[in-house]
């Protein structure tokens, strides 16, 4: 990570949540820009190049679901060299930072184009913007708008007692490429996980159901890292992270999620066929 980068951590996301849950979904106009000050916040005076090429983000102009909203972050080939960091903002979330990631020497220094995917929710009508930071200390932003409302106080999941049987439960997927010389591969982690944000009422009780949430995913490739994620209430109910890293002829990845219960959950992939 750049030794200049005031980066978003867990802290400054419970901090934003403290402060803007009192408003409630409706507690911001539809007009207002909170980049400028979500920018400071985050980045400090760092500057960002915007619309350059390297990053690009796609997401639903009009979200079928805004408490499933899938989000695909794209790194151009010509993005040369190690990333060094990406950070998830959805700007009128009451939680904007909705994952940083730190990226480490498995996750590969290009050659192809590199992807992050997952799936998040969005409150209201906002901007979703990705920041990443290349190999020389730049950070270049895309930027998206996603019309969807109520996705952080949407029902919880009906069997509440179901999800929290399995709770945890991790399947880690490394996908084959269809050429081996290919220097990057796939990879998904699903996780089951409520991942509750304190958001959402209990149809029985009318009460809020406690926040518990993934805060934390490490992936590892031998003794190396592919990327660490540390995740706020954005992050969708059973959390599921489709990436690319670097294709080596050792490909087995080691998953280690942790809860705000700090309770930890471990797994390892299995191979997949591309076909699959």
């Amino acid at each position: 990570m750049h030794a200049q980068q005031p980066i978003a951590r867990s802290g400054l996301i419970l901090a934003v949540v403290a402060a803007l849950l009192p408003l409630g979904a409706g507690g911001v106009a539809a007009d207002d820009d909170l980049w400028p000050s979500l920018q400071r916040d985050v980045f400090g005076s760092r500057p960002i190049v915007e619309n350059d090429g390297i990053v690009q983000l796609d997401a639903p102009e009009r979200a079928e679901d805004a408490a499933i909203v899938p989000i695909t972050v794209r790194v151009s080939p010509s993005a040369k060299g190690q990333l060094k960091s990406m950070v998830l903002i959805i700007d009128k979330n009451p939680a904007p930072v909705a994952a940083t990631f730190t990226f480490g020497p498995a996750a590969g220094e290009g050659g192809g184009e590199r992807r992050m995917s997952t799936r998040v929710r969005v409150d209201t009508y906002s901007y979703v913007h990705a920041v990443v930071e290349t190999a020389d200390g730049t950070l270049h932003m895309a930027k998206a708008f996603v019309k969807a409302s109520g996705g952080c106080s949407a029902p919880a999941p009906k069997d509440a007692d179901g999800d929290l049987a399995d709770i945890g439960k991790t399947i880690v997927k490394s996908f084959d490429p269809a050429l081996p010389a290919t220097p990057l591969r796939e990879a998904q982690i699903m996780i089951k996980h409520p991942n509750t944000n304190g958001m959402q009422m209990d149809p029985m009780s009318r009460g809020y159901i406690p926040a518990r949430f993934i805060k934390d995913v490490t992936v590892m490739r031998g003794n190396d890292l592919v990327f660490r994620a540390e995740t706020g209430i954005s992050i969708t109910a059973n959390p599921n992270f489709r990436f690319t890293y670097a294709n080596t002829a050792e490909n087995a990845l080691d998953v280690t999620s942790v809860d705000t219960d700090d309770t930890k959950f471990t797994a390892r992939s299995r191979k997949v066929a591309v076909s699959q």
